[in-house]
């Protein structure tokens, strides 16, 4: 038998989610399995609904002799120095600034050595409990902005329900365009995006074009023109990748630096994109105390 008293901070959350962190490499077929043959108790009685959700100092057990524990896996602390200015940060989350040409991996590496030196103990405790830091959404390599980060399980399961979610996080985006467009640009756009994967691309139509399209959305605001040049105020309702790069490049408006979508401009690595205000709406607990705050940066 394997035995598991649920902590804080594994609470709220399934247990098929619990077993999947634990048993890594047991086939996910086999812990169904568990379910349906009786094995898995909690506080003595048998568990056969996927989705119970636990709580705090319930005994999870688990009748079977062959399952193995996965180790935990350590992410090893980058040996090189990634830059980041921390634009906000309290107990539950943390607002990184990710810089053109970082890549996430190389910031989450960055964020996880930041947290390790400033308390050991804890980032030592978080790993024990198998709660590895990582970013709640993603940003392009050429792109600069704001990243949020979760620094426990129970923000990180909030977080990611709501991340698209406009109603209660709302990400705002800067442009500067090349002037050169080929339709009206309205203020709202939608459509669907599919990959040409020949041009390791995103391409933007109306209606979709194959069966992997997925639709997308956003809103535009026009806020200021110079010379050949248009900056644009762009506000998500979809987080597809590129999708901002793509949709700007179909109405004739590449961003400036961004050769992949017809820029004649070439920065290396960065594009005239930044991720410049995040916006905190209607969050349910523990992150209530967020709604109402916005937080920008300028460049």
């Amino acid at each position: 038998m394997i035995e598991f008293v649920i902590q804080k901070e594994e609470g709220d959350q399934t247990i098929i989610s619990f077993l999947k962190k634990r048993f890594k490499t047991t086939p996910l077929s086999l812990i169904y399995k568990l379910f349906r043959t009786k094995k898995i108790k909690i506080d003595g009685t048998n568990i056969r609904y996927y989705h119970h959700r636990l709580k705090e100092g319930e005994k999870v057990e688990i009748y079977d002799n062959y399952l193995q524990k996965s180790s935990l896996t350590i992410y090893p602390l980058s040996q090189s120095k990634t830059y980041f200015e921390i634009i906000y940060e309290d107990q539950n989350i943390l607002l990184a600034l990710k810089e053109h040409g970082i890549t996430m991996p190389s910031l989450d590496n960055a964020v996880r050595n930041y947290l390790a030196e400033k308390n050991p103990a804890e980032y030592q405790r978080q790993i024990a409990n198998f709660f590895v830091l990582t970013a709640a959404h993603r940003l392009d390599k050429l792109t600069k902005g704001i990243v949020i980060y979760p620094k426990n399980p129970s923000t990180k399961r909030v977080l990611y329900q709501v991340i698209a979610d406009k109603n209660k996080i709302t990400k705002k985006y800067l442009a500067v365009c090349e002037k050169r467009p080929k339709k009206i640009l309205p203020s709202y756009i939608s459509g669907y995006l599919s990959k040409n994967n020949q041009e390791q691309k995103m391409e933007f139509s109306r209606e979709p074009t194959n069966s992997q399209a997925k639709f997308c959305a956003l809103e535009v605001r026009k806020v200021d023109t110079k010379n050949n040049y248009q900056t644009l105020e762009i506000t998500l309702h979809t987080g597809r990748k590129h999708q901002i790069r793509s949709i700007l490049s179909y109405f004739g408006l590449p961003i400036v630096g961004d050769k992949k979508y017809g820029s004649k401009i070439d920065l290396k690595d960065k594009i005239y994109l930044l991720a410049y205000k995040i916006l905190f709406v209607n969050l349910p607990a523990p992150l209530a105390y967020l709604n109402g705050k916005e937080f920008q940066i300028s460049d």
